[in-house]
């Protein structure tokens, strides 16, 4: 590529960016931006309505991209396959705070929008401890086993005792958790202290 075909074509380029400046339009007949235009969108830039009362002549997609150049919308999280491999990795057992640290400037909102949009779910939390041992064991199992309370209470016949929270009452429903215990391949048993 000689010098004399880039001279050329930067003098191209110089004529057509002073032929711009004079008539105020792009070669595509685009009136470009002024300043003044430049300071309403800066006065009332989250007002989008107000913008385009006092711009009528710009179009919405117009004024969303002169806002976007001038730096007053906050810039997209660009979900490139590093930053996808990354939300995989720390998005099942990480903390909301150390997502957003890794990922600053993207709303916590967003973050749980993009991995639901790439699939990525986080990792179910234990079930709570009740207090009743028998009824503890049988929820850890289910949760190691990856079975829902409602998963529960199908294959052991007890209509909706473990999904409606049936076991917080006063007194434990034993026949309930022993068929639950069963269901679920085990055995309950009494066991008494010998130094009683």
């Amino acid at each position: 590529m000689d010098l004399a075909y880039l001279a050329r074509n930067a003098a191209s380029a110089e004529r057509a960016r002073s032929r711009i400046l004079r008539s105020g339009f792009t070669i595509s007949g685009h009136k470009i931006w002024t300043d003044e235009e430049d300071l309403v969108c800066r006065i009332f830039y989250p007002d989008y309505f107000a913008i385009r009362q006092i711009l009528d002549t710009r179009s919405k997609k117009a004024i969303q991209t002169r806002c976007q150049r001038l730096g007053l919308v906050p810039p997209r999280q660009s979900w490139r396959w590093s930053a996808r491999q990354q939300l995989r990795k720390l998005y099942p057992e990480a903390r909301k705070e150390e997502l957003c640290e890794v990922f600053p400037g993207v709303d916590w909102r967003k973050i749980q929008s993009a991995a639901r949009y790439y699939g990525y779910r986080r990792k179910k939390k234990p079930y709570k401890i009740t207090g009743i041992i028998s009824l503890d064991q049988s929820r850890s199992r289910c949760y190691d086993i990856g079975w829902t309370m409602r998963d529960f209470d199908e294959e052991a016949g007890t209509k909706r005792y473990f999904q409606t929270r049936g076991y917080r009452s006063k007194y434990p429903n034993f026949r309930a958790i022993n068929r639950g215990v069963r269901a679920l391949g085990g055995s309950l048993e009494i066991r008494w202290d010998e130094q009683r």
